[in-house]
């Protein structure tokens, strides 16, 4: 019997090409993976659950990580017309807390409400990564009508400089809102569930009266792009299998803690993390 989809992630699958200054003896270091929000959530997710995908890669995109995991294509549409969205980082401290981020976007690789299969509608969990806060509002506002999922959502620091009130508005209509610390003005939004992503300090869990941090291992940090990305796509895919936040975040908070020791995050697919 086939496995029940019970994680969604609608979201940008790109290549990330990453630039570390001084890395190469000196020289800046440029390394090119598979990455963006969604393919960050997409491939932890996978390793603990069934997980569909919302996202529109181009024709130089390799698909064989994605055929090789627990991951449903349904809603993945390859735009042979078109190369792959490109999101170009540049870290300026070690630690990875300072970049700079320079979006290369080739629109036939956006996506729309209308590449949501059907099927995705019975999914327990569905995930808005990072996109435009319109698109993320179009995409909520369909679900809603169509599906009883728990909806949870992110943002960029790209997009809070410009629409941080709407951005806002879209994170109270939601079940869980994935929050970085820097972004004050979410932190009392009307999201039941808020998971407060606090970089090395690990991740702040809070519904109602209750409140934990499950908390980071010391590690050298080689590249946390996507790092709470990773958060997101374990924490649903363990709530999607135990209901029990405290297990799902440490769980989520060690995966990511792992993901920062390599590039990307199809190392960790090798690594064969336990379901």
């Amino acid at each position: 019997m086939k496995e029940k989809i019970k994680v969604i992630i609608v979201g940008n699958i790109a290549f990330d090409v990453n630039t570390f200054p001084g890395r190469d003896n000196g020289r800046d270091k440029v390394v090119v993976n598979k990455g963006g929000a969604g393919y960050y959530s997409l491939i932890p997710s996978s390793l603990f659950t069934r997980t569909g995908i919302v996202a529109r890669v181009g024709n130089d995109f390799d698909m064989s990580t994605l055929k090789s995991t627990n991951v449903d294509l349904t809603g993945l549409k390859r735009i042979m017309t078109s190369p792959t969205t490109k999101f170009h980082h540049s870290y300026i401290s070690d630690d990875g807390q300072t970049r700079t981020f320079r979006p290369e976007i080739y629109e036939e690789t956006l996506i729309t409400p209308e590449d949501f299969p059907e099927e995705y509608f019975d999914a327990e969990y569905i995930h808005i990564a990072t996109n435009f806060p319109d698109m993320q509002k179009k995409f909520i506002d369909m679900i809603r009508k169509k599906s009883k999922a728990i909806i949870s959502i992110d943002t960029h620091e790209a997009y809070m400089e410009q629409e941080s009130e709407f951005i806002k508005r879209i994170f109270d209509s939601v079940d869980i809102a994935f929050i970085d610390k820097e972004y004050t003005n979410l932190l009392d939004c009307k999201a039941p569930v808020k998971i407060i992503k606090m970089g090395k300090c690990g991740c702040r869990y809070e519904y109602k009266d209750k409140s934990f941090i499950a908390e980071t291992e010391e590690k050298p940090v080689v590249d946390k792009t996507g790092a709470g990305d990773v958060v997101t796509g374990v924490f649903l895919a363990m709530m999607s299998r135990t209901r029990n936040p405290v297990q799902s975040l440490k769980t989520a908070v060690s995966v990511a803690t792992k993901s920062i020791g390599s590039y990307g995050v199809d190392f960790l697919v090798d690594k064969q993390i336990q379901r």
